[in-house]
C-alpha cells in the first residue's frame, strides 16, 4: 500500500505528493519546531502567522499561474520557473509550503477543511 499527502491552500496544492506512511506526521512535528524556533527568536506568534500566510500567498498565486494541467512538461516548466522567481529549488519550496501549511493549521489561521490542510490518501 502507498500512502500520499497533499497539502492545501485556497483549494490550491502543491503539485508534488508527499509520499510515505508517516511523512506527513514529520512534518507537522517540524512546523511545531520551526514555529518554536520562531519564537525563541524573538518573532511573535502574529508576526509568523503573517510570514507564513504571506510566502504561502505568494507561492499559491505561481501555481495558479500554472493553471490546472495534467500536461507533466507544463507542470514541470512552471515549477522551473517558480523555483527562478524565488531563487531557491523546487525541493525547498515544496518544503516550505508544507510546512507554512502545517504551521497555519497549528496556529489556527486556516482550518484542514476543503480548501485548506491535508488530504492522505491510501492505495
Amino acid at each position: 500500500m502507498t500512502t500520499q499527502t497533499r497539502f492545501f491552500y485556497k483549494g490550491t496544492q502543491f503539485p508534488i505528493a508527499l509520499v510515505g506512511e508517516n511523512t506527513a506526521q514529520e512534518i507537522i512535528k517540524n512546523a511545531n519546531e520551526m514555529i518554536i524556533m520562531g519564537l525563541r527568536n524573538n518573532i511573535s506568534l502574529e508576526e509568523q502567522k503573517k510570514d507564513y500566510k504571506k510566502q504561502l500567498d505568494m507561492i499559491e498565486q505561481k501555481l495558479f499561474d500554472i493553471g490546472s494541467t495534467q500536461n507533466k512538461s507544463k507542470i514541470e516548466k512552471g515549477l522551473t520557473n517558480i523555483a527562478k522567481y524565488f531563487n531557491s529549488t523546487i525541493d525547498d519550496i515544496h518544503s516550505l509550503w508544507m510546512l507554512n501549511v502545517c504551521a497555519l493549521l497549528k496556529l489556527k489561521v486556516i482550518e484542514n477543511d476543503d480548501m485548506n490542510g491535508l488530504l492522505t490518501i491510501r492505495f
